[in-house]
């Protein structure tokens, strides 16, 4: 953005009290917050155009055209201030020798004592208050924990826990709601053939027929992210050199996730007579949209542990070794700071109704071993060599329904980039204008998308390739006159990249979606009319997954520390 600039100040008081009670320890005590924000975002400050290719470019125009501007140059940033206080209290109580209980409850209450400002037409619009700001919320978190030393000599050991968590909310989440009220700034949406304008200061600000405002708004009953979380975990020390086993199972629920909707469309009744998703209309041409901050109980994470550890300890070799299982599922990933991208680039067949998917975050598989060993451990001369092997699932991801040109959106919601791909069932069940449909089908087949054969493609049905990667490090100790110490490390990170240049490579899907077809209409018969991208026509010259230039180089970190 050629706008954006933030000043924050940030005050955190904390004050905890532990006293003992016989075998009780009890700690009451309060954590404080105070934030004092100033931002300036406006996007596309001195326009933005996009053009079909580089004729058009030549021509000077464009198909597409975005500016946001303020209604006030001269006050173009947004100010509020915020708080979160929060009081706990808690008991470590030891039952017994060998069980210890912990148990506790947690309030936690944000303040906003700015309110953004009133703009009557949304409320008679959209039926929102602008002005509303979720202030005073209480947040109540109990939570329980056990140890149980079950065996009595530290052989074998069960503990686990349940509890609400309560996380603070990406404040500027919050600041699009005072900046974007509709009395600060201004924002033209227009598609078509736009002409360029290289005056950047000198941008149109109204185009015939394009939208003028964008909105945002906030539920009053908004409440900051809470999960509820449990664990149970086994421990069992092994009759050999002190190992450590441990099976662990972990479930997360939300019961307060963030979810957005767009109150600027509205569904028609009608559906896509192919695969049935609603058709939506605007409510008022002159928002390009009105981004509504809302809570849902959707969402869910499980995760299986499996490990074995060697701890430090007498012998000169320790590590740990791990497997893990994971399942994630949400209902938005909100990987933006903008309220229009959490929406807009949250792909589902019904954009305003999202169900459960995966997440784009899910790691379902992964291995990870930890090796040490120290060389002459009684000398000051110490050697400490070390290696760390990870191999993982690759990321999620989907394909999508691009718009084509003009821009054709398949549910009318007036965007391109959130349309799970439809999958047909066969060559009669499309119409395809370029390429064919054994080029189709091959590409279904490559990324496993056949597998929903006349059905909308879920969000992130399947994975990038497994990334493998080990990292070596040495610590030389040194040692030198008086109490001080001296340490030499060298760090090589993705170490079999160094050695040979096809090991360690990261492969992925930018943004975690593929475009393999663009939406081109209906036909009177109700066949989706497809136009097939260079993915699915030339896919030796179009691979699926992009090189990650970074993450796959190997990578050298040579350090001192002086401790003293």
């Amino acid at each position: 953005s050629s706008h954006n600039a933030l000043d924050t100040d940030i005050i955190e008081i904390t004050d905890d009290f532990t006293f003992f009670a016989g075998n009780h320890e009890i700690v009451i005590g309060t954590h404080n917050e105070f934030y004092s924000f100033t931002n300036l975002f406006i996007q596309r400050g001195f326009g933005g155009y996009e053009f079909r290719g580089i004729d058009a470019f030549y021509e000077g125009i464009s198909r597409r055209y975005q500016h946001n501007y303020p209604y006030d140059p001269d006050d173009p940033a947004d100010s509020f201030d915020t708080s979160q206080i929060s009081l706990y209290a808690g008991d470590t109580w030891r039952v017994k020798s060998n069980f210890t209980l912990i148990y506790g409850l947690r309030m936690d209450v944000p303040l906003f004592p700015d309110s953004p400002e009133y703009n009557p037409e949304a409320e008679a619009i959209y039926g929102v208050d602008t002005s509303s700001i979720p202030d005073g919320n209480y947040l109540w978190s109990p939570r329980i924990g056990f140890n149980w030393d079950v065996t009595g000599d530290g052989i074998a050991q069960l503990r686990g826990g349940a509890g609400l968590f309560t996380g603070r909310t990406p404040y500027v989440w919050v600041s699009n709601n005072y900046g974007r009220t509709g009395t600060r700034q201004g924002s033209v949406y227009a598609t078509g053939a736009i002409p360029f304008n290289p005056d950047p200061y000198d941008q149109p600000t109204d185009i015939g027929g394009a939208a003028s405002e964008e909105l945002n708004a906030i539920d009053p009953d908004f409440n900051f992210p809470q999960t509820w979380r449990a664990n149970i975990a086994y421990d069992h020390r092994l009759p050999w050199s002190r190992m450590v086993a441990t099976a662990e199972l972990m479930y997360a629920k939300s019961t307060n996730e963030i979810d957005y909707k767009n109150l600027n469309i509205e569904q028609t009744g009608a559906v896509t007579p192919f695969d049935g998703r609603p058709i939506y209309e605007t409510v008022d041409s002159d928002y390009s949209g009105a981004y509504y901050l809302t809570n849902t109980d959707k969402g869910d994470a499980f995760n299986a542990i499996f490990k074995l550890e060697l701890p430090y300890g007498e012998q000169p070799v320790w590590g740990i070794a791990s497997y893990t299982y994971g399942e994630a599922n949400v209902v938005n990933d909100a990987t933006s700071s903008r309220a229009v991208s959490n929406w807009m680039y949250n792909e589902a067949a019904d954009p305003n109704n999202v169900g459960l998917s995966t997440s784009d975050f899910q790691i379902e598989h992964r291995v990870m071993i930890n090796l040490n060993y120290e060389f002459n451990r009684q000398s000051r001369w110490s050697t400490t060599i070390s290696a760390f092997y990870n191999h993982q699932s690759g990321r999620p991801y989907m394909s999508i329904l691009g718009g084509g040109w003009p821009y054709t959106s398949i549910n009318a919601d007036g965007y391109t980039s959130n349309d799970p791909v439809y999958v047909p069932s066969g060559p009669d069940d499309v119409v395809i204008t370029n390429g064919t449909w054994e080029q189709l089908e091959t590409f279904f087949e490559r990324t496993g998308i056949d597998g929903y054969s006349g059905k909308i493609s879920p969000r992130n049905p399947y994975s990038a390739p497994w990334l493998t990667q080990t990292d070596l490090a040495i610590r030389q100790n040194i040692p030198i006159p008086g109490r001080s110490s001296l340490q030499i490390s060298l760090d090589i990170f993705n170490f079999w990249n160094l050695i040979d240049s096809d090991s360690g490579i990261v492969w992925y899907v930018p943004f975690g979606t593929l475009n393999p077809i663009e939406y081109q209409g209906t036909t009177d018969d109700g066949l989706p009319i497809y136009e097939l991208e260079r993915i699915v026509t030339d896919p030796e010259d179009n691979p699926l997954y992009q090189y990650d230039n970074i993450r796959s180089r190997w990578r050298l970190r040579l350090g001192v520390r002086w401790s003293f």
